[in-house]
């Protein structure tokens, strides 16, 4: 069960605003942020860092999913 939850994956919330990218997610350990990245940024990117930033916070990196709106 603790396995399940550590490879649990977040649903993350790209959206488009000017000149940069808002993500809106919650962490495994259950807080929701807003992270806000360059329009330069990758995907990859974006789902790299989210992924460190729940690692620092919860000590739990998942596999981060990206979903457009």
């Amino acid at each position: 069960m603790k396995k399940l939850f550590f490879c649990a994956m977040l649903g993350i919330s790209v959206m488009a605003f000017a000149k940069d990218l808002q993500a809106v997610w919650t962490s495994t350990c259950g807080v929701k942020h807003f992270t806000t990245f360059s329009d330069t940024a990758t995907y990859e990117q974006i789902s790299t860092a989210i992924a460190l930033i729940n690692q620092r916070e919860c000590g739990v990196k998942p596999t981060v999913s990206l979903s457009l709106n």
